[in-house]
């Protein structure tokens, strides 16, 4: 038994088809939808620029962000202060938003789509991993990937990854003054056992 957290190395190595799927998801995150997210904040702020009786409440109607968010979001931007209508220049006009502000609207929504669509192709790579390779533990998957083992035994559960034992390896020893006092069972390899306690077992 290992006396030590570290689990052994196994020398796992990930995919090209996990490696392409992680890449694809990191773009998305880092790169496609902030730049989306990017450039409809500014197309909002120009929109309220250019429409100076444009009211935050009113914008928050067509995006998904209340007034309060929209404030915080334009502090930055310079956006010019709000001017009231005044009831002698007739009824308000009814705003629409520019085609302008629909295409950067319409370019974000589907960034975000996008970000969803990599991260649920991630996820079944990773799972596919997992099934394909019967002695890989969560621990060893998890350190090629931005997420932590219980995040990949969330990923494994939802794609009903079969359950594997877990090597002798991954158990720990705890010792009082230099002699054995007791051991640490990996959950999944506890559940597993004939005589596991319910109420842990259904956590």
């Amino acid at each position: 038994m290992a006396t030590s957290d570290s689990p052994p190395s196994s020398g796992y190595q990930p995919s090209e088809n996990l490696l392409t799927r992680l890449a694809a998801w990191k773009k998305a995150v880092d790169e496609t939808e902030p730049q989306a997210r990017e450039a409809l904040e500014a197309g909002m702020a120009l929109e309220l620029t250019e429409n100076r009786q444009l009211s935050l409440p009113t914008l928050a109607e067509h995006v998904p962000w209340t007034a309060e968010m929209l404030r915080l979001l334009m502090a930055p931007r310079g956006v010019p202060p709000r001017e009231r209508h005044r009831k002698s220049e007739g009824d308000p006009p009814v705003y629409t938003p520019s085609e302008r502000l629909r295409d950067l609207l319409a370019a974000w929504h589907l960034a975000v789509e996008d970000e969803k669509k990599a991260r649920m192709a991630l996820e079944e790579a990773i799972a596919g991993e997992l099934r394909a390779n019967p002695n890989l533990t969560n621990p060893e998957i998890a350190e090629h990937l931005p997420w932590s083992q219980e995040q990949v035994r969330i990923i494994a559960r939802a794609h009903d990854v079969p359950r594997r034992r877990k090597r002798g390896s991954d158990h720990r020893l705890i010792e009082d003054k230099g002699r054995p006092k007791s051991v640490v069972v990996p959950y999944d390899w506890y559940i597993q056992q004939p005589g596991a306690d319910p109420s842990i077992v259904k956590r």
